[in-house]
């Protein structure tokens, strides 16, 4: 008899059909010669794959061969998958059909105990449990025992490699527990299937102790059935995969790429009759190699001509002037380029330096330093007639070689500019009369009163207002009509430019207002530029071989810096100064009228001085 450590299976030891009784049976059921060929297809493919890397050369191990071991590896982990399911089907199926077999006989069994009042341990039922395991050869021992065989245990048994004590301790361990399951107990190299059935009373309820028939079906069969499908599919996929291997060395051995570095061998050690032979064998595939090299780099080149081809009749089309130039000077130049030199065709620019047309302008203040090289930058175009425009250029530079290519793009901008600028006028300038409007004005004015802030005191300068408004000129819009009056409101823009100095703004303020920013030294200069604008005003406007007569009131008003107070106003204290400047003269404007039109009046802005009333105090530099 064998030892108890013969026996190798856990405590509670029981395996359900499906995948759990797979999982578990390979984990303890199957025997170790079961296990070896199940083991072998596993190694299959990592030999064969050992064996073409330790064949080949290093340097022959390319592409070729990556694809040839990932295709026995695939392979070979499929056959043994295969061997492995197959196996443990071939055994799942076996122990179902055995306990199918053996339920309803164990169950006549448990049924004959329970009718029976001599109890399990009489003789006549030990004699029972004896014929009816020698009834079936498969049934190698019968069990009744109570409480897992602890309480009582009255055992059967036959030819087993362990003694009764050891098998009873064992099915201490593996007692089944009942239902359906299958239970395992593996002692050596030999496996059972464990069949139970409780005894019941004429209720149908279990006795005492819970006893139970458990007879232990013989499966060793069953393993060697298993055993020899895993050693039938072992050997054909050792077979398959010698194949694949064969087969794949053969074709990474004959590839073109391995015969022409054999060739190359050949002709560099002095071997050149065998290399020229290999020539003779191999010049098809070379040919059609080189041929498909060539074919390639051909179908490449076309494309590359084609794209070529589109890449320049974009260029051509470009509504930009696009030209490249070396050293030397232009190399090539699109349709717009022409056209914007004043030349008949490129062949007048090739070779022209591009300084000849182009000057770039410096870039505008305030723009960083960082931008990049492609950015548009300001700059003039002389064109061959002496004609200049205003465009924006994009430089580009490749240095290749000593030849240092650049591209320039270059844009027309002249009507834009001159559309710009138009718009500019028209937002800053009266449509009718052509004078700055009221906004334009006041920035000026605000402009004026700070920069006179930053002028020496050896050089005192005061910012003067005067805001005129017509007397007389409602009359003549009622009487004449509105072209009238449009006529003499143009009349007395021109007559104020006359009357003015060129350094002074003439503005309309709005309707028959006007207003004049000058830049005096004193009081008298400001009444002398004052009595002649009046004077100007008091002309008749001929209109439509007739004379419309109209006078002016002006209100006058002046500020000059502050010598006691360091430093220039703020923009905002020079916003409310001019404004307030403006405010001061149109109160003027309006002393003038009461006092009886035609005349102007001086305001005491801000305040009443005892030195000059027409003066007032604000910041200035020392």
């Amino acid at each position: 008899m064998a030892s108890e450590s013969a026996g190798r299976v856990p405590p509670d030891f029981s395996l359900k059909s499906g995948l759990p009784t797979l999982i578990v049976m390979k984990l303890w059921v199957l025997p170790a010669h079961v296990w070896l060929p199940l083991a072998l297809a596993a190694l299959a493919p990592l030999i064969v794959m050992g064996l073409i890397v330790a064949l080949s050369r290093r340097r022959d191990r390319g592409i070729a061969m990556v694809l040839t071991l990932r295709s026995i590896l695939v392979l070979g982990v499929g056959f043994a998958m295969l061997a492995g399911v197959a196996t443990f089907s071939v055994v799942g199926a076996g122990l179902n059909e055995l306990q199918q077999r053996h339920v309803p006989e164990i169950r006549g069994v448990a049924d004959g105990f329970a009718t029976n009042p001599m109890g399990p341990a009489s003789g006549v039922n030990q004699l029972g449990l004896a014929l009816f395991r020698a009834k079936d050869p498969n049934v190698s021992f019968i069990v009744v025992g109570g409480d897992g065989c602890r309480t009582s245990c009255v055992m059967s048994v036959g030819d087993l490699p362990v003694s009764t004590d050891v098998l009873q301790k064992h099915l201490m361990r593996a007692w089944p527990t009942g239902g359906d399951d299958q239970h395992i107990l593996a002692l050596g190299e030999r496996a059972f299937l464990l069949v139970s059935n409780p005894i019941v009373d004429a209720g149908g309820a279990p006795v005492a102790h819970a006893v139970t028939v458990v007879a232990g079906i013989d499966a060793t069969s069953i393993m060697m059935q298993a055993a020899r499908t895993a050693w039938i599919l072992l050997g054909i996929s050792y077979a398959l995969l010698i194949l694949v291997g064969w087969s794949s060395w053969h074709q990474v051995s004959r590839s073109l790429a391995t015969r022409m570095r054999a060739i190359s061998t050949e002709l560099r050690s002095g071997r050149a009759d065998e290399s020229i032979e290999m020539l003779h064998a191999d010049g098809r595939e070379l040919r059609e190699l080189a041929d498909s090299v060539k074919s390639y780099i051909n179908q490449t080149l076309e494309q590359q001509k084609s794209t070529d081809e589109r890449h320049k009749r974009l260029i051509d089309l470009s509504p930009d002037a696009i030209f490249i130039c070396s050293n030397v000077g232009i190399r090539f130049a699109n349709s717009a380029a022409v056209h914007m030199s004043g030349v008949e065709s490129r062949r007048e620019l090739i070779g022209v330096p591009i300084a000849r047309f182009l000057e770039i302008l410096p870039r505008p203040t305030g723009v960083k330093r960082d931008v990049a090289v492609s950015a548009l930058r300001p700059a003039r175009w002389r064109r061959r007639d002496g004609t200049t425009l205003q465009v924006e250029v994009a430089e580009i530079t490749d240095n290749i070689g000593d030849d240092d290519s650049k591209q320039y793009v270059v844009r027309d901008v002249t009507h834009q500019q001159a559309r710009e600028a138009d718009l500019t006028h028209r937002a800053e300038h009266d449509p009718l009369t052509g004078l700055v409007n009221r906004a334009r004005f006041q920035a000026r004015l605000t402009e004026l009163v700070h920069t006179q802030s930053s002028r020496p005191t050896a050089d005192p300068r005061e910012a003067a207002v005067l805001f005129i408004d017509l007397d007389g000129f409602k009359p003549v819009n009622d009487q004449h009509g509105h072209a009238a009056g449009d006529a003499v409101l143009v009349a007395i823009s021109e007559r104020l430019r006359q009357a003015t100095r060129g350094s002074d703004v003439v503005a309309r303020l709005g309707g028959d207002e006007f207003a004049v920013l000058l830049d005096v030294r004193d009081r008298d200069e400001l009444r002398m530029v004052a009595n002649r604008v009046l004077g100007s005003m008091r002309q008749p406007v001929a209109f439509d071989a007739g004379l419309l007569v109209v006078a002016a009131s002006i209100g006058v008003a002046s500020v000059r810096p502050d010598k006691a107070t360091v430093g220039p106003p703020s923009h905002s204290e020079s916003m409310r100064i001019a404004h307030e400047l403006v405010r001061a003269a149109d109160v003027a404007m309006y002393a003038a009228k009461t006092a009886g039109k035609d005349q102007f009046h001086l305001s005491p802005y801000p305040k009443e001085s005892t030195e000059d009333s027409s003066e007032v105090s604000f910041p200035a530099v020392a």
